[in-house]
């Protein structure tokens, strides 16, 4: 196994290793290792069953449902979808999925540990150029540049993060038309607590960890000045020096650590061009 760094604030890309075939123990290890040291990894020309996918999931941890199951396969229903196809008029996936800067279910109590995606298919232009990119962005880079008296300010501070707010946000840039969540999924998706700076579960690196047009207050805080704060932050997050882009190619599957980065996926391909990627989770833990 070979472990090459993108020389950004994040990425690794691993080379020898079909995730096809057994993994010994030492393997694993060792790309949980890569996994929390880079925060993103990719590995190239990848033949992955969905079944396969969930045991790779497994082998980071325990495999988590999406917070809706609309897209999610029958017969597999840790696997989302997430597509532009259609099918008789209908989106047969997730169309919208991280559209705007964002940490994966941040507005769950227990969001995410890690997020594994494969390219089953991606959309090409008419001169064979794959579109469809995504930028990792290093929140826990971010954390580090901060000045000393800012990091002050945030210690103890937590941010409400609403899944509502977010494709509010989102539709009002365009870039989204997700139906509304069933009455039982809504039930798991009220606004929930965080704290603005978290510390990494496993190595216990802090990171920020609020999102604008996300996280809609701080409490504690006058309403303008939590905004602005909040705005502040994500401005830093997403600044040029934490960021990593992913060109991809069908066949790779990429894993990132929700812990330590947000992520953002450029759209712009539409139908003809066609993207089908199956992604699935990693159950994590509470942020601290």
């Amino acid at each position: 196994m070979e472990i090459l760094p993108s020389g950004d604030a994040c990425g690794a890309e691993i080379r020898g290793v079909d995730l096809a075939g057994p993994l010994d123990e030492a393997t694993r290890a060792a790309i949980l290792q890569a996994l929390v040291a880079h925060g993103m990894i990719v590995f190239r020309d990848q033949d992955v069953p969905a079944t396969r996918q969930v045991e790779l999931t497994e082998m980071l941890g325990e495999a988590d449902l999406y917070s809706l199951s609309e897209y999610c396969l029958a017969d597999q229903p840790e696997v989302l979808l997430v597509s532009n196809i259609q099918e008789d008029g209908r989106n047969i996936g997730l169309a919208d999925a991280g559209t705007t800067w964002h940490t994966d279910s941040s507005y769950l109590e227990i969001p995410p540990f890690a997020t594994l995606l494969h390219a089953i298919e991606v959309p090409v232009d008419g001169e064979g150029r794959v579109l469809g990119d995504t930028l990792f962005a290093s929140a826990a880079m971010a954390y580090d540049l901060l000045e000393p008296d800012l990091k002050q300010r945030l210690d103890g501070l937590q941010a409400i993060h609403s899944y509502e707010a977010k494709h509010r946000a989102r539709a009002r840039l365009g870039r989204s038309d997700r139906n509304p969540p069933k009455a039982e999924e809504s039930e798991r998706l009220a606004p929930v607590l965080h704290p603005i700076v978290r510390r990494h579960p496993v190595s216990g690196r802090p990171a920020l960890f609020v999102t604008a047009g996300e996280c809609t207050a701080i409490p504690g805080i006058e309403e303008a000045e939590a905004l602005a704060l909040i705005d502040r932050l994500t401005m830093l997050v997403t600044d040029g020096r934490t960021i990593h882009r992913h060109h991809w190619r069908r066949g790779d599957f990429v894993v990132w650590d929700n812990c330590q980065l947000q992520h953002l996926a450029i759209k712009d391909y539409a139908l003809p061009q066609r993207r089908l990627m199956h992604r699935t989770q990693v159950k994590g833990t509470k942020p601290a």
